[in-house]
């Protein structure tokens, strides 16, 4: 599985949270959507897009996880 699948699929599961906001959930969308693409600036993009949802009001765990989708992401720029 590529980083990008395995990225798209932890933010897949993030939508199907219940107490997900629907921001979240539209932004989460947004990113999919965008690593979806494979542009060339995609990752950074998306990157972009996970830093202002982690501003978004949300629970720890939820922040967590889109700790770990930074990370992937991370990993794939070097």
């Amino acid at each position: 599985m590529s980083e990008f699948q395995e990225a798209i699929d932890f933010l897949q599961e993030l939508q199907e949270e219940r107490d997900f906001s629907k921001r979240c959930k539209e932004q989460t969308t947004k990113i999919i959507t965008l690593l979806g693409s494979k542009q060339e600036l995609c990752v950074n993009k998306a990157l972009l897009e996970l830093e202002e949802l982690n501003t978004f009001e949300m629970p720890s765990y939820h922040r967590t996880q889109i700790w770990d989708v930074i990370s992937i992401l991370e990993s794939t720029k070097i």
